[in-house]
C-alpha cells in the first residue's frame, strides 16, 4: 500500500486565504433564519426583510438572500454542501447532541480524516458540521482505490457510520449543549462540477490552492492550503452535467474567498489574466466564475494584510 498525502505541492495562495460568506437564496427566510438560530446555534449579526446574516458570536459565515418563486433543480453544477468547522470534537458533540435533543435529521459519518453529521436545513440545502481529525491515520492507495489507514492498522473506505458513544464522552453529565456557536469557521464547499480534470486544473493553477486527494473512482477531489488546511474546496462529477443552475434555482448564489492581502490578490489577478478568465465588477464587489459556472466573490482580508 502506498500513502497519499492530504494535499501534495505547494499552494500559490497564502495559508492565511480562507472561505468568507456562503451566500443562500432562499424562499422562506423567517423559517431559514429560524432553523439556524434555534436548532444549529448561529448567532443573528443582520436582518432585513429581505435578508439575514448568521455566524459564530464574532463574525459571520452564512448570508441568506429572500428570492420568490424559487425553484429546486436536480440536475445542475452547483452546491454539494458547505462545511462549518468545530474547534474541537466538545463542540462537535454538542452540536450533534442537540440535533438529537430536538429530533432533527442528521448522518453522523466518520471519514478518517474527520468525524462529520451531514443534514439538510427546511429548504434542502445540505450541511456539514466537523472537526478534522488527520492524526488518526492517512490515505493509503490499495489496488486503485483510496483507503483511510488508522494508526490501529483497521482499514476503512472512510464512509463509516460515527461513533457516538466515543463521542458523547466529551460531554459531561450535565453539559449545556444549546449555547451558541463560538470560534467557528466556514471549513470548506464542496462543489458539483461538471468535470473533475477542468476543476482541478482550475483550483490548482489558476485560483492557486494546492492539489489535494482525488478519488476518481469515486468521482471526488479537492483541493487545500497546507497541510493542516486540506479539503477547502471539494468537488465532484455525481450529476455528470455541465448545466449550470438558473437564476431561480434555490440553494447557493455565491461564495466568498478571502484572499490574505493586496500581494495575494494580485498574484491571483495575474492568473486569471495568463488563464484569460475575466471578473466581473459588481456594485458590491469582484466576482468570478469557475469552469462549472459557479460564482466566486473575491475579497481581501484587511486584517490579515
Amino acid at each position: 500500500m502506498k500513502t497519499v498525502p492530504y494535499t501534495t505541492g505547494e499552494a500559490k495562495l497564502s495559508p492565511k486565504t480562507r472561505l468568507g460568506l456562503v451566500h443562500l437564496k432562499v424562499k422562506h427566510l423567517k423559517e431559514q433564519t429560524a432553523f439556524y438560530k434555534e436548532v444549529l446555534k448561529m448567532t443573528l449579526h443582520e436582518e432585513s426583510e429581505n435578508h439575514a446574516v448568521l455566524g459564530d458570536t464574532k463574525k459571520p459565515l452564512l448570508y441568506l438572500r429572500r428570492v420568490e418563486d424559487l425553484k429546486r433543480y436536480s440536475n445542475t453544477t452547483g452546491m454539494y454542501h458547505f462545511a462549518l468547522l468545530y474547534p474541537s470534537e466538545k463542540e462537535l458533540a454538542k452540536a450533534i447532541a442537540m440535533l438529537f435533543a430536538v429530533k432533527y435529521p442528521n448522518s453522523p459519518t466518520d471519514h478518517g480524516m474527520s468525524k462529520t453529521t451531514y443534514l439538510k436545513d427546511l429548504e434542502g440545502n445540505d450541511i456539514e458540521l466537523y472537526v478534522r481529525t488527520k492524526e488518526r491515520g492517512h490515505y493509503v492507495e490499495k489496488a486503485g482505490d483510496l483507503k483511510f489507514l488508522y494508526t490501529d492498522g483497521t482499514l476503512t473506505d472512510g464512509r463509516d457510520p460515527l461513533d457516538l458513544t466515543e463521542l458523547f464522552q466529551h460531554l459531561s453529565e450535565n453539559e449545556k449543549v444549546d449555547s451558541p456557536l463560538e470560534d467557528m469557521e466556514m471549513g470548506h464547499i464542496h462543489l458539483y462540477g461538471s468535470n473533475l480534470n477542468n476543476m482541478l486544473n482550475f483550483y490548482r493553477d489558476v485560483m492557486g490552492f494546492a492539489e489535494g486527494l482525488m478519488m476518481r473512482s469515486f468521482a471526488m477531489g479537492d483541493v487545500g492550503l497546507e497541510e493542516e488546511q486540506y479539503h477547502v474546496v471539494a468537488f465532484n462529477s455525481w450529476k455528470q452535467t455541465d448545466t449550470p443552475a438558473p437564476e431561480d434555482a434555490a440553494g447557493l448564489d455565491f461564495y466568498t474567498l478571502v484572499l490574505s492581502g493586496k500581494e495575494d490578490y494580485l498574484a491571483l489577478k495575474k492568473r486569471l489574466e495568463e488563464a484569460k478568465v475575466e471578473t466581473l465588477q459588481e456594485e458590491d464587489g469582484e466576482y468570478l466564475y469557475d469552469p462549472s459556472h459557479i460564482k466566486i466573490k473575491l475579497e481581501i482580508d484587511n486584517v490579515a494584510a
